[in-house]
């Protein structure tokens, strides 16, 4: 038997060692609603991705802009290994993609302190004359999308607590997408009178220099107490931080204690990171609350329908009615052509022969016996003939009365 001498053993242990320290690192996806543009989530988020980068080198992560709808294709063709997004958007991927919540955002606001919770900002220009949600009957809303959580279905919720139907009361409902931004700036600007925005917005805007909030109207001011931000809504639960059932489970789960130890980590503080996350809260408000607006979407829809029935069974009963009167016109005019043709129309009832009315007509026009004979190529005497027997019929005495009593 042939011995391998020992340093061919070390060197080929040295090799593949080498080896598995040059394998490159997977890639992992995450994948966030871009509300403001992608170009602000970049921004944003980075932080995040620099963070996970340094606590899990194995992995390169990297941030992918979502918007509500791309979410789903992006999810279908496995572009993505995580998401975070709005609760009230989880729940509609989830319904079609299975997804599991492995933290809650605690989001630093402006004044240093964390809050798990959001809501919407309703919102006019000052003197306006728009202060309460009832005022925004009969005026033009903006918010982003049908769809969007914080950008319309939490108002939706609020103004529908008011007895509001933000679907039928405005005079108009603009669903203008994102970013979030044009809606303020449509506000600002006169487009519309009324704008849906998340919480957070107007605050982030101000610090940017692009919004001054005493120029602004806020309704519902009262709702929350306590909150860092101007809400106009009631609270939910902040983003969810999500896996794909794709996702491997041993980089969901390390991802997982990575975000949970943010809070105290010197790589997280390092990175710049500024939110915190914590264990997935419970989203059940968000639940019920998507419940009763696909609710409400439904009854709208029946209620459309309704109306598109009952306007096609009253073009339905009237399209005899119509079809009666198109007849009716039409022989009237018929008469009126034929009358045009054969002579002035006898309003007294009179029978009268086709060359009476011929030899009417003419009389009527003020032909003399002559000129009538020569038209209707007939004899003077036969042109009197019916002379007579026209002024017999209508009781007329001389030409004038014939041709008064028959026109």
């Amino acid at each position: 038997m042939t011995r391998i001498p020992v340093y061919l053993v070390f060197l080929w242990c040295a090799m593949a060692l080498g080896s598995l320290a040059q394998e490159p690192p997977r890639e992992a996806r995450i994948g966030v609603l871009a509300f403001r543009g992608s170009d602000q989530v970049q921004d944003k988020w980075q932080n995040l991705s620099t963070y996970l980068n340094a606590t899990i080198p194995e992995w390169t992560f990297s941030i992918i802009p979502m918007t509500l709808s791309s979410a789903f294709e992006q999810i279908e063709t496995e572009q993505l290994d995580f998401v975070v997004t709005n609760p009230g958007h989880f729940v509609d991927l989830n319904g079609i993609h299975r997804m599991s919540v492995i933290a809650s955002r605690l989001q630093r606001k402006s004044d240093g302190s964390l809050t798990g919770k959001f809501g919407s900002t309703i919102f006019a220009l000052k003197r306006s004359g728009i202060s309460t949600l009832q005022d925004v009957k009969g005026k033009t809303v903006a918010a982003v999308d049908r769809y969007a959580f914080g950008g319309f279905q939490l108002a939706w919720s609020e103004f529908d607590r008011a007895g509001i139907d933000l679907h039928t009361d405005p005079a108009a409902l603009r669903f203008v997408g994102f970013p979030m931004d044009q809606i303020v700036r449509l506000v600002q600007e006169g487009g519309v009178d009324v704008g849906i925005v998340r919480s957070g917005l107007i605050e982030e805007l101000a610090a940017e220099g692009r919004v001054d909030p005493a120029e602004l109207e806020f309704l519902n001011s009262s709702a929350t107490y306590g909150h860092p931000d101007i809400t106009s809504t009631r609270l939910v639960p902040e983003w969810t931080f999500s896996a794909l059932a794709t996702t491997d489970p041993v980089l969901r789960d390390r991802v997982a204690l990575t975000l949970l130890q943010s809070g105290s980590s010197p790589a997280a503080q390092k990175a710049g990171m500024i939110d915190n996350w914590s264990a997935p809260v419970s989203y059940h408000s968000v639940v019920e609350l998507r419940r009763r607006f696909d609710s409400s979407l439904a009854v709208n829809a029946q209620r459309e329908n309704g109306l598109t029935r009952l306007k096609f069974w009253i073009v339905f009963a009237a399209l005899p009615i119509v079809l009666l009167a198109g007849w009716v016109l039409w022989l009237f005019h018929s008469k009126r052509k034929e009358a045009g043709r054969s002579g002035p129309v006898n309003a007294g009832g009179v029978s009268l022969t086709q060359r009476e009315e011929q030899v009417l007509k003419f009389v009527a026009q003020g032909h003399s016996t002559k000129e009538i004979a020569k038209e209707l190529g007939i004899s003077p005497k036969t042109v009197e003939f019916h002379r007579a027997n026209l002024l017999k019929k209508f009781g007329a005495r001389t030409s004038s009365q014939l041709v008064a009593m028959a026109t």
